[in-house]
């Protein structure tokens, strides 16, 4: 056989292969190898962007109470939980055939597609039929990997931080559906690189505060919400911290990270009456809520006599074994940890009426130099 005949005849195999490849439907985004961006929150984010947020920052995603950015953890952690239980009561809305199920909840129902409003915590529910490692994806690219689990029900919470799509599945032995998520703009003018809102103890949008922005390479910037309590701003890239004033108000706290290109939302501010906030200290009541949770080190000992500081304006002193557990008005909350020898990363978490909320807070040993001998 001549050069010639040998050409063609790879030519023609590798148009054969490609034509089969095509006629499968396969993607290359569907490919569940593709491990290439295992920062969940890297996804689409520019890799040339010399400024963007580093897994090393102390960021962490604030407005939400499972917070999956927290000192607790530095991934999403998946919940063995049913969404059929008398706490749930979900019905399923859209029916799926494959082994392994996933859903989007959607008021009431379990649906593989729905929107989300940006700045909004969402929960997927995940049902694994075989005990086997297992992988979830966000277009392509793997974004949690627990390791093995046992089959049955698991629930996942994230958080809508940028305007973006999203189109989730899993693999565990098998493939499980796609479930397609629109993240709206809502209110937010994004417009800008950085949005958020600022609202009072009843979730009413707060005009003319002045929200500051200080960056943790430097910088401080500062806008004026509009009538709906809204504001942004273009910054460049990094990780900030962000808090509102306003005569007659105390607000709480929250961080936001920006990429170039991008739009993100930062935390919920709050704002409560300065002369008038009351914090129940008592056992919970249906009008309220509470929260509670762990302060330990990285290690997982815990750290007694820490003092768990709510929005700045009072605090709660875990006991022998690091635990803590007040009541709390409901809606935005900002939590700061103070205890000696130990650094923390602030939070925040959202505190809904009659319910509780679970927050573990971890913190780093601070070695002070010079103090030997």
């Amino acid at each position: 056989m001549t050069f010639a005949h040998r050409s063609k005849l790879l030519i023609l195999l590798g148009a054969i292969f490609a034509a089969a490849f095509s006629a499968a439907g396969i993607e290359s985004d569907d490919d569940p190898r593709m491990d290439f961006l295992p920062n969940p929150f890297a996804a689409d984010r520019p890799e040339w962007d010399p400024f963007g947020p580093r897994d090393e920052s102390y960021y962490a995603i604030t407005g939400v109470g499972w917070d999956p950015l927290s000192p607790g953890g530095l991934i999403p952690q998946l919940l063995s939980a049913s969404p059929f239980g008398p706490d749930q009561g979900l019905l399923i809305g859209d029916e799926v055939r494959t082994r392994n199920q996933l859903y989007l909840q959607s008021g009431g129902l379990l649906v593989t597609r729905g929107e989300v409003n940006l700045a909004a915590p969402y929960t997927l529910w995940l049902y694994v039929s075989d005990w086997a490692p297992l992988a979830l994806y966000d277009r392509g690219s793997r974004i949690l990997n627990p390791g093995s689990l046992p089959p049955g029900w698991y629930r996942l919470d994230l958080w809508a931080e940028t305007l973006e799509a999203h189109r989730y599945h899993f693999d565990a032995r098998t493939r499980s559906n796609n479930v397609t998520i629109s993240v709206s703009s809502a209110g937010y003018p994004i417009y800008y690189g950085l949005v958020g809102r600022v609202v009072d103890a009843r979730g009413n949008g707060v005009p003319n505060a002045r929200v500051r922005i200080s960056g943790s390479g430097g910088g401080i910037f500062s806008t004026v919400t509009n009538g709906q309590g809204y504001y942004g701003m273009d910054l460049p890239s990094g990780t900030y911290s962000v808090t509102a004033e306003l005569e007659g108000f105390s607000f709480t706290t929250s961080t936001a990270r920006v990429w170039t290109g991008a739009v993100s939302a930062a935390g919920i501010l709050v704002g409560y009456p300065a002369s008038t906030v009351v914090y129940p200290v008592g056992p919970p009541q249906e009008e309220y809520g509470w929260l509670e949770g762990r302060v330990a080190e990285r290690s997982g000992a815990p750290i007694p006599g820490a003092r768990v500081r709510i929005d700045g304006i009072f605090s709660v002193t875990t006991d022998a074994d690091g635990g803590y557990r007040v009541s709390l008005i409901p809606g935005w909350h900002s939590i700061t940890v103070d205890a000696r020898g130990y650094k923390f990363s602030s939070t925040s978490v959202q505190i809904r009426p009659g319910h509780g909320a679970k927050l573990d807070l971890q913190g780093t040993k601070v070695i002070a130099l010079g103090k030997y001998g």
